[in-house]
């Protein structure tokens, strides 16, 4: 019951974004935009997005091992998996599945360090924008800047607190099992690498809205791109996501986008665009990540027949 719940709220949530977006002068511009759009741009941005899956994988081998060293195939299936159920399941339960294949505590602090490094990036730039105006742009910057180097404080607090927390009566065991990320990365270099990795992911993602914005329209200057994706990076975070991923995260690069500037009609193409590229490669991605491993798991029932199961 709970499932059919969330399915419908996150149909719900899809629909009245759609509802708003796709106005029937939106609908003519994206037909007109996918006439006209540059396929090179959009082939670069597929090919980075799946870049970052591998610089995922290698980031949660790294906090896992606690070594610089690069991720094997299994580890890069995970990522893949893991990136293809937070679009299809809604409510990013797709972030679900990652404790069981590997482990909460790593997931957790890839997510905190993600968290800061998107602001950071979406914080720059609205500065470079001059979003804010005079005093205010250097407000910005220096909110980037602090929160830039916000992971290092994350990881030099959370070694500080860890024996403490682990300590705490009835909660000690989960806490240190959520804190686990942190003992990988205590080393400065492996931090250094953690952090570095978190910032390239997100660096990437944002040069991949910059191509695919440029190939869709010519409204979207670079800064604006970037922050759009970072706005709506920070929506996809969010628990009340919809359907395929569709709503909240959408919305929020409109309204960032718009605010740098961009006119309506551009800001809906470009997010509509950005959203097809980055979920067919999802898809894409992970479904070549899954095939497999269903293929081994058909191959094994069917090796060990009907009267294994019976005798089992």
């Amino acid at each position: 019951m709970r499932r059919l719940l969330s399915a419908v709220v996150a149909l719900c949530i899809t629909a009245i974004c759609l509802w708003a977006l796709l106005t029937p002068d939106i609908l003519k511009a994206l037909g007109r935009a996918a006439g006209q759009a540059r396929p090179l741009p959009i082939l670069v941005a597929f090919a980075l997005v799946a870049l970052v899956q591998w610089l995922r994988a290698w980031r949660f081998a790294v906090m896992t091992a606690g070594t610089a060293t690069l991720p094997d195939m299994a580890l890069v299936r995970i990522a893949l998996q893991l990136n293809c159920l937070n679009f299809v399941l809604p409510f990013r339960l797709g972030e679900l599945s990652y404790p069981v294949l590997h482990s909460a505590g790593v997931l957790l602090l890839a997510r905190l360090f993600d968290l800061a490094t998107v602001v950071s990036i979406l914080l720059g730039a609205a500065a470079v924008l001059g979003l804010a105006g005079g005093a205010g742009n250097a407000v910005l910057a220096l909110g980037a800047f602090g929160l830039g180097l916000a992971p290092f404080g994350l990881i030099a607090l959370g070694r500080a607190l860890q024996p403490w927390i682990a300590r705490l009566p009835g909660v000690g065991g989960t806490a240190a099992k959520l804190t686990a990320g942190l003992d990988a990365i205590g080393e400065r270099r492996i931090g250094l690498v953690a952090v570095v990795l978190g910032f390239a992911i997100w660096l990437l993602l944002a040069l991949a809205a910059i191509m695919v914005a440029g190939a869709v329209t010519t409204t979207v200057p670079p800064a604006a791109a970037m922050l759009g994706a970072s706005a709506g990076h920070v929506a996809f975070a969010l628990p009340i996501n919809g359907i395929a991923g569709i709503g909240p995260s959408q919305a929020a690069w409109v309204a960032a986008t718009t605010r740098a500037g961009v006119p309506w009609d551009d800001a809906v193409i470009s997010a509509l665009a950005l959203h097809a590229v980055v979920l067919t490669n999802a898809i894409v991605l992970g479904a070549v990540a899954t095939i497999p491993e269903l293929g081994r798991r058909f191959s094994a029932s069917v090796d060990r027949g009907p009267a294994d199961d019976h005798r089992h």
